[in-house]
């Protein structure tokens, strides 16, 4: 058996053996004047073959101004599918300017994008910009304001830039203290134009009841930055690498973002502060508590009451009676709100507390507890959202497609009559459309929805149905009067509710005193945010 101090004495044997072992590598490593030894003393062997990429890629920059681009192009692309970031930050910047190449937005967007995830603040400005305006990415606020925030540490334009999102509520809250802090960094780092900025912040955007209780305890989150760190094998590299960056940088003209940043000092503030919330994607969305519900109808903090549903439900059953007293039958028809129905465009500093709207809950417990014929649009416009324009994307409205969706849910609940709305059917009445919401806060021309109409003539014959129909509803039914009536050879008695004081029995009662020949339906039409004046 080996007694302890045998131990001892034997570890340390191992000990010196290993060493020896090391020095003797280390040493003949050392005598080595290869340029490969170098390279395996100094990088990571994993980064090796896309470090070499990048530097010959630059050399050739560097020794000729007239090198031919194909190469260079292949070379970093070569290191970018290894890895390094400031190849990708080089690929996207010259896919951006079209410099020995056509320009191309997607193949910049993502390689810029691939080089920022990789940390490399180089790319990171021009990303953000894209994504800020949607070239040749998806629009996103959200995530342009993280890689802003990342830059404004030392950045004057990418703190301009936060202050002024921070105004308008663009990808962050709205709010005077955020906006102001952001454009005084930005004065404090030389940045031109952002003292005449200052005085455009608007101190009404704070204590908004909505950002106290929505959006409280919301703070940017900055990405990672980690830049490459290449030591000494390639001495040149690193110069290289700083010195063509600064020539990309000073020809580097994003106009589009410039002209952007310009109209938007002409936002109206008012406009934006009581109606216009900005989403991403291109949506303008609708958060007007004195116009409906639509903000918390997303949320879902305002569901009915049991109490509440037994009163709509009892209402609209004693109006179901009245109709059929008349000699017609009843039709609730529900459409939801944009928001609800495109919530993955919605400003991500919202939460929601349930995804389960209180118009889902009222359509159910009406199904449930009533004989009243319910048509609930929302599952059919789900289910058609991604391959069609359903509503518009500067307005609170559904266009004519999406309608025409509702117009088919209808006329199927009713007669049980089929329809197939098809895009190919639809003509473009204009492309520069500019709905209620882009109006309201005098968007720029970036705010701009394609109209879809409907002609009369894509109904055939056959299709026509021998009924007639009263439709009363708020401003979502105008569109379904339209196409409806293409459908019914008994034509459709519309009736505004705006104009009988909002109230649906007013206006049913004005079209029964009116009609010769009673409409076989009468269909209530309400949208989401309006749910209130059911009751």
């Amino acid at each position: 058996m080996i007694n302890k101090r045998s131990q001892n004495i034997l570890m340390i044997s191992v000990a010196v053996i290993l060493v020896t072992v090391i020095l003797c590598v280390v040493l003949t490593r050392s005598g080595k004047t290869d340029d490969e030894t170098v390279v395996e003393e100094t990088v990571p062997v994993e980064n090796d073959d896309a470090v070499r990429g990048l530097y010959r890629a630059l050399e050739l920059i560097v020794s000729d101004p007239a090198a031919d681009m194909d190469d260079v192009v292949t070379l970093l692309s070569g290191s970018a599918d290894l890895g390094n970031s400031d190849a990708m930050y080089f690929l996207g910047e010259l896919y951006f300017q079209g410099i020995g190449m056509e320009a191309d937005l997607e193949k910049a967007g993502a390689y810029l994008r691939q080089a920022c995830e990789s940390g490399n603040r180089r790319a990171m400005p021009t990303y953000a910009k894209m994504l800020f305006l949607g070239d040749g990415v998806a629009q996103d606020y959200d995530e342009s304001a993280s890689w802003f925030y990342t830059l404004s540490d030392d950045d004057g334009e990418a703190s301009y830039i936060l202050g002024v999102m921070s105004n308008l509520g663009m990808g962050v809250p709205r709010s005077a203290d955020r906006a102001r802090k952001y454009i005084d960094q930005a004065m404090e780092a030389g940045y031109g134009k952002a003292e005449s900025y200052r005085d455009r912040i608007d101190d009404r955007i704070d204590g908004t009841d909505w950002v106290d209780d929505i959006a409280k305890g919301f703070s940017l989150q900055a990405k990672k930055t980690q830049e490459p760190d290449y030591g000494t094998a390639y001495e040149d590299l690193q110069g290289w690498i700083d010195a063509y960056h600064d020539r990309l940088r000073s020809t580097e003209n994003y106009s589009a973002f410039e002209d952007e940043m310009t109209a938007l000092l002409n936002v109206d503030i008012d406009g934006i502060h009581t109606v216009v919330l900005f989403g991403n994607n291109g949506y303008l969305f609708h958060q007007n508590e004195n116009d409906g519900t639509s903000l918390h109808d997303y949320i879902g903090d305002n569901h009915f009451t049991q109490e509440e549903l037994e009163t709509i439900a009892a209402n609209l059953e004693k109006e179901k009676r009245y109709v059929e007293q008349n000699g017609s039958k009843f039709v609730l028809l529900l459409i939801p709100n944009k928001e609800t129905m495109y919530p993955e465009w919605m400003p991500s500093y919202i939460s929601r507390a349930d995804e389960t709207t209180r118009q889902d809950l009222l359509a159910a417990y009406l199904q449930e507890n009533t004989d009243i014929e319910v048509v609930y649009v929302k599952d059919t416009l789900m289910q058609n959202r991604e391959r069609y324009p359903l509503y518009y994307k500067t307005d609170t409205h559904a266009n004519m497609v999406g309608s025409l969706f509702m117009v088919s849910d209808l006329l199927k609940a009713c007669y049980g009559a089929e329809i197939t709305p098809d895009l190919e059917k639809f003509d473009i009445h204009m492309q520069d459309y500019a709905g209620d919401l882009g109006t309201t806060a005098k968007c720029t021309a970036r705010y701009v929805d394609t109209v879809y109409f409907y002609p009369e003539q894509a109904v055939e014959d056959s299709e026509k149905i021998a009924s007639s129909m009263m439709l009363v509803g708020d401003s979502f039914s105008e569109f379904l009067n339209m196409e409806t009536a293409y459908y019914m050879k008994g034509g459709v008695d519309h009736r505004m509710i705006a104009d009988y004081g909002y109230d649906y029995h007013s206006a049913t009662e004005a079209g029964f005193a009116k009609a010769s020949e009673k409409p076989e339906y009468v269909v209530w039409e309400c949208v989401e945010r309006h749910l209130d004046r059911l009751k």
